[in-house]
Order: structure tokens, then sequence, then C-alpha cells
């Protein structure tokens, strides 16, 4: 049977009322279950709701729960609980609403992306090859980083019943934020800003070189291409892909931090009481995250279209040849605009995605949608149930 999943901001949940806002979500949106944020980076979200306060919600990130600090004892990294909770616990209360509703439960957690980490254990951060930190992501390769990712997973799937825990950003940053805020008049192209995204770190540096990597020719050959990008002005000519071809070392040293983040997750598949299921965003070249390679520990890779919302079956065909089965593939949809201008939009992208043989979607996000869009989702989840049958 099909399942349609609602994501959740916990603030939300606490600001209307946990068991009001999971009735209507019960009820008014006829979901299945509901994904809760359990560890995010900062936010910024105007909220459409009447009566909710702030209307607009500002937060540094952290972990959205109370952990037990015990579990961390083996990493450097102390976990940073997000300032709104201050000693509260609504995670427990959603837990126990969901249960009393039969909604399942899954927690989403962002990985690698969080200033409330990087800016107070800098020795963790994405270092670039000019040695300049990353203000916002941590390296998955770093032994601290992984462990704490580790009891974070064991943590939260020991604590609560979660169906399934949803991880995401378990990588390196993203391409899109390869500049990291800050401004440059030369133009580095595409290939440009990808030398300028790996990872420098003193982890990667060691431990590469620890498995016969040459990590400082690897940081030379970056540098002499971005020294003569940002003299110029003109950007790196060859594509990325040209580029790891024609240079063995920098290829080699690719292929290093796509192993990385592979191993990070099978690290957390081990930890993970529950099931695991890995966003699937970024690729190869821009994250170091080898799809075809990471379903071989995980249960399930979940897939998101492009806006539109309903361009569904080729993100799902693309997710069905990392993963090897339809069976390990989820869908993860927006609700909000302009990825889903109106209710149509939203029906076909469950329809087509349940007319594919996908089981499982997650629909985002309440706290950021007009209540009216809760009629939408119990649409669509009517129809995907038709023709999944």
């Amino acid at each position: 049977m099909f399942q349609t999943y609602v994501s959740c901001h916990l603030w939300d949940l606490v600001d209307e009322g946990i068991d009001e806002v999971l009735g209507r979500l019960k009820g008014e949106a006829g979901a299945d279950g509901v994904s809760v944020t359990v560890a995010c980076p900062r936010v910024g979200l105007l909220r459409p709701h009447r009566g909710v306060s702030p209307r607009t919600f500002r937060s540094e990130g952290g972990l959205q729960f109370q952990p037990n600090k015990d579990a961390y004892a083996a990493t450097r990294l102390r976990p940073v609980v997000a300032e709104w909770l201050r000693k509260t616990n609504p995670l427990a209360a959603v837990a126990e609403g969901c249960e009393r509703l039969g909604l399942s439960l899954r927690g989403r957690i962002v990985g690698c992306h969080s200033e409330a980490l990087a800016s107070r254990h800098e020795f963790v951060a994405v270092k670039d090859v000019f040695g300049d930190l990353h203000p916002a992501w941590l390296c998955p390769s770093n032994p601290d980083v992984r462990e704490y990712l580790r009891a974070l997973v064991s943590d939260l799937s020991t604590l609560y019943p979660f169906a399934a825990l949803e991880i995401e950003a378990a990588s390196f940053p993203p391409a899109g934020g390869r500049n990291w805020g800050r401004e440059t008049c030369a133009d580095l192209g595409p290939t440009g800003e990808w030398l300028l995204g790996l990872c420098f770190c003193e982890s990667c540096r060691q431990a590469a070189t620890g498995e016969g990597i040459d990590a400082a020719a690897a940081a030379r050959s970056a540098t002499v291409l971005l020294e003569r990008a940002l003299a110029t002005g003109e950007p790196v000519p060859k594509s990325v892909e040209a580029l790891v071809a024609s240079d063995q070392i920098l290829g080699d040293y690719t292929a290093w931090g796509v192993r990385q983040v592979t191993g990070l997750i099978e690290l957390l598949r081990g930890a993970c009481r529950c099931r695991l299921v890995v966003r699937r965003a970024g690729d190869r070249l821009t994250t170091g995250s080898d799809f075809a390679a990471i379903s071989a520990h995980c249960d399930a890779l979940l897939t998101s279209p492009p806006e539109p919302a309903d361009e569904v079956e080729p993100v799902v065909q693309a997710a069905v040849a990392d993963a090897g089965e339809l069976g390990k593939v989820e869908v993860g949809v927006s609700a909000c605009a302009p990825a889903c201008p109106d209710s149509t939009t939203l029906v076909r992208a469950l329809s087509t995605a349940a007319r594919l043989g996908v089981r499982t979607a997650v629909v985002e996000n309440y706290g950021l949608l007009p209540t009216r869009r809760l009629d939408w989702i119990k649409q669509a989840a009517r129809y995907a149930v038709r023709e999944s049958e």
C-alpha cells in the first residue's frame, strides 16, 4: 500500500499544538505518517499559518531534541541543542501522539551541514586548498564527525520509535555552496568552483596520504589552476569530468573522497536500529556521493524531482539505476510554490510515483504550507493509493 508522509519542523508542532497538528495531518491531509526534522542547520522561515508566533521563525540550528550526552563520549564534538528548545523535549510528546493516532514516525537528520557545530569546533570544518574554513559544513572524513554522526543515529534510533531515519548532507558540500558566501571578481567557472570546494583539511590530507594518495600533489594541482583563474579572471577551461580524467592525481584524490562518503553511510547503517533512508542529492563529483555504492548500505534512496514537482519519472528511473531495484526508491515532493503551483501538480506527482511502483512519498513541508494545501495532499494520497492497488 502506498504511504504518504508529511514533513514537519518541531517548532511548528509546538507552536500550533502537537495533538492539533498531528490530528490535522491525519484527518485533513490524509497522511500515513510524519517526518520530523531532528537535526538541522540555521533556518529563517516566514510562516503562513495564522496565530503562530513569531511569524518569522529563526534558529541557529542544532539538535531538535535532548540527547543522551553519554552517547557522544567517544567524540570531541559536543551536541548542540537548538536554543529555542531550552530544556524541553517535544520530540517525546510527538512520538507519543503519533502512536495514539496510528501515524508512523520518521526522523530527518541534516548530517554535515551545521553552522552550530562548525562555529564551535573549527577543527572538523571543511577546509579549502587555501586553508579557509567552511563556516557551515563538517568534513565527512574527519573521525570526530563520523563518530558524532554515528552516535547521533544510535541515540535517536534507541530513544524513539522511528520507522526510519532520513539522512541528508552526509557528504562534502554541494556545488551550489562552493563559494561559502564569498564574493570574487574572477569567473572561476564550474571547474574552478569545484576545485575551490575540494576539502584539504588535515584529516583529509593525513587519511588520504595514509592510503597511498598523494594529497600534497593534488593540493598543488588545484592551487595552480585556481591561482591562474584568480590572476586572469578567466574560468578554468576544462570541464570537471575532463580534468579528473586528465589529471590522475586529482582523480585519485576525488575517488578517495567518494569512498569516505560511502564509508560514512556504511558506519551509520551499522549504528541505526531502524530503517536508514538516504536522500539522493548531488553526485560523485559535486558532493562525493556515489549512490550506486551507497545504496548497498541503506534501506532506500529518497529522490526528489526538480521544479515542477510532477517531473517524477526521470528521477525515479535514475534512482532505480543506483539502487538496483524499485523497492529501494522513495520520492520526496514539495507542495510549496513555485515547485507545486496547484493541486493537479501534486496529484500527478504522487500518482506517477505510485504508477511507477514507488510505495513511499514524503510531502514537504507542513509549516510552510497554506492550510488549504492539506486538502491537496489528501487528494494526491488518495489517487496514489488507487494507482498502487
